[in-house]
């Protein structure tokens, strides 16, 4: 490195022009009173008082977090509890509950698509929908993001 050279000036120099091209991103507040469709709470659950109470229950119970995927640190019986209740649930003899949403994606889009099947894909999908409609060996059609006639068009 050069003596008196910033090192960071490159950095500060990429910055400004993700800025002037729009690409730059900011925080914002939440507004109340949105349906929210974009994150993890989209059915609205997080603030479930019967919810937060059940969560307190199990940290006090399990501790406060996963430690891993069951897969890696294994199957404890809050794992085989569920699985039990989700087959009850659905009138199945078992039940697995994916290790996450990642998987789950992965594993619904490729049970219900394969070779001789059409997905119709948003352009801005989740990797995780992007790369089981690639396993999936299905014909993808990608559609502008919220492009109703696109998806009719591909459709038709």
């Amino acid at each position: 490195m050069t003596a008196g050279r910033d090192p960071l000036a490159r950095l500060r120099d990429a910055a400004a022009r993700r800025a002037g091209a729009g690409l730059r991103r900011t925080l914002r507040p939440r507004p109340d009173g949105l349906t929210d469709l974009a994150s993890n709470d989209y059915l609205g659950l997080a603030g479930d008082p019967r919810l937060v109470e059940g969560a307190c229950a199990a940290a006090r119970a399990w501790g406060t977090g996963s430690t891993g995927s069951r897969l890696v640190t294994g199957t404890t019986e809050l794992h085989a509890e569920l699985d039990r209740r989700l087959a009850a649930f659905t009138g199945s003899a078992a039940g697995l509950v994916f290790s996450s949403g990642f998987l789950a994606n992965l594993g619904a889009v490729t049970a219900l698509a394969g070779p001789g099947t059409l997905v119709v894909s948003d352009q801005v999908n989740h990797a995780s929908i992007v790369d089981a409609c690639r396993l999936s060996r299905a014909r993808v059609v990608i559609v502008p993001h919220r492009d109703a006639a696109a998806v009719e068009e591909a459709l038709a």
